[in-house]
């Protein structure tokens, strides 16, 4: 009876247990998958969107921090342009540093 019922936990677990997909950090402080070399930004994007993110659209860090992937710290801009758009607005209003390093 015991052996049953380590035989369906352990099934048990290897049906529900997702274990964490793999990471690292690239030279330039964005998160990617080992497996697939994926930014783990633009896949939390595409997730968040429910669809695949388009040619040309750029995800940006809303607090400027590489590493956090939140959805909600994250914003898809249509293009490079749009994109840049944000980075002049937060140079003019709080310093070049502040709008890529973040405001901390």
């Amino acid at each position: 009876m015991y052996a049953v019922f380590v035989i369906v936990i352990l099934l048990l677990f290897i049906l529900f247990h997702k274990e964490k997909p793999k990471t690292y950090t690239d030279e330039k402080g964005y998160k990617r998958f080992t497996d697939s070399n994926k930014l783990v930004h633009r896949w939390i994007a595409e997730k968040k969107l429910g669809r695949k993110l388009k040619p040309g659209e750029i995800v940006h860090h809303k607090n400027r921090k590489k590493g956090d992937n939140r959805p909600q710290n994250l914003w898809i801009f249509h293009n490079q342009e749009e994109h840049d758009k944000i980075h002049k607005y937060d140079a003019k209003n709080h310093g070049k540093r502040a709008s890529y390093k973040g405001f901390n």
